[in-house]
């Protein structure tokens, strides 16, 4: 008996010390911020958190309906962020948890001189990854967290939260994590491309709606911490040839005699351009050479020889860079990181020509714009992801 009882005490004592779930929470039982929103207006902070609904998370079998309650939107004041954030808590009902955050909208008003504040109050939370994707918007908040998505699917595979895949497929303005902004933000001479999105939709309809869709609509040239401008349409072109770390397939519109119509349309890969800064008199100048890999979508004079092509599309790559270059340095953007370009390769002439100066890109200037376009193949019939 004595021996029993021991036994019985050694196996109680064994349940006793291993560990359980004893404050384990319910999923439904916790609010899971996925994309944070925040601006500055009158001398206040505003936070906005989404709130996206389990249920339109994965893909219902059958015909579904995703509803516009489907999404919540938070809204806290307050005058730093921190009392912004803490004011959003108040009417949660539920514990709130930061970890699951996949994007972080950024207003204007915070782009224009607020960056340091905010990364400062969002990486002391101890619970934001450094993986979310960033962007900046000249829309309100509200909306841009509460788009819409094409045939009922779920809210998470938005443009907004998997840029990536878009990207591959059409490489217009190029994503950034949040890390990668960081890497760069204190660094003195560092060039950021931060996208900008809307939810503006005049390309698909529902009925005779037209549900508000997120898109990349141009980027915000992030230099030393602060915002020099936005940059859009085609005044952006030439970025993509000398400023994306990839891009992986775009189409290039060939035109000819200021016809409307293009001639010649391109699907550009991959290309490269290498810099070479040289000192004239108290400027520098800058001589670019590119080289791109394309396939030919389509060809409105099959007479042609590719040779004849590629010099098309050369010449018309050339004339993007220089005006890209020329639109850009008129606003004092510098787009093309040639600053920190100089910094890291020619620190004697960065110190010359950039340190403390208020408008360094006045004395710069473009040379030599070398480009090489090979074409490999009429792309009939073939798709890669």
């Amino acid at each position: 008996m004595t021996r029993w009882m021991a036994k019985v005490s050694l196996l109680i004592s064994c349940f006793i010390l291993l560990t359980g779930c004893w404050d384990s929470k319910e999923v439904q039982s916790i609010n899971f911020i996925t994309a944070v929103g925040i601006d500055y207006v009158d001398n206040q902070y505003v936070a906005y958190a989404q709130l996206i609904d389990f249920s339109s998370i994965a893909k219902q079998e059958g015909p579904t309906s995703r509803q516009a309650s489907d999404i919540w939107i938070g809204r806290g004041e307050g005058s730093t962020l921190s009392m912004a954030i803490d004011d959003l808590y108040q009417t949660s009902q539920q514990q709130t948890l930061w970890t699951h955050v996949k994007a972080i909208v950024l207003s204007k008003n915070v782009l224009n001189g607020r960056l340091e504040d905010v990364f400062n109050t969002l990486l002391h939370s101890g619970q934001l990854r450094y993986t979310p994707w960033l962007y900046g918007t000249e829309h309100n908040i509200t909306d841009v967290l509460s788009p819409s998505a094409l045939l009922n699917q779920s809210a998470q595979t938005i443009e907004l939260f998997e840029p990536m895949k878009l990207y591959k497929q059409h490489s217009g303005y190029e994503p950034i994590r949040l890390h990668q902004l960081l890497d760069g933000f204190r660094e003195p001479a560092s060039v950021i491309l931060l996208p900008s999105i809307t939810n503006q939709n005049q390309t698909w309809y529902n009925g005779d709606e037209t549900p508000p869709l997120i898109r990349m609509d141009g980027f915000y040239v992030i230099s030393n911490g602060k915002n020099q401008g936005r940059v859009t349409g085609k005044d952006a072109d030439g970025t993509r040839f000398v400023n994306y770390d990839r891009v992986y397939q775009y189409p290039l519109y060939v035109y000819s005699n200021g016809s409307k119509m293009p001639e010649l349309t391109l699907r550009l890969n991959n290309p490269k351009t290498k810099i070479k800064a040289r000192k004239e008199g108290n400027g520098v100048t800058f001589d670019l050479i590119t080289s791109v890999k394309g396939a030919i979508i389509e060809d409105h004079d099959s007479h042609r020889s590719p040779h004849v092509m590629e010099k098309a599309a050369e010449k018309q790559i050339e004339s993007e860079i220089r005006n890209t270059f020329e639109k850009t340095k008129s606003r004092k953007v510098d787009s093309y990181g040639f600053v920190e370009h100089l910094y890291r390769h020619d620190l004697p002439l960065w110190r010359q020509a950039v340190y403390k100066r208020t408008n360094p890109l006045e004395g710069f200037k473009l040379g030599n714009v070398e480009v090489h376009v090979k074409i490999l193949n009429a792309s009939t019939y073939k798709y890669d992801e």
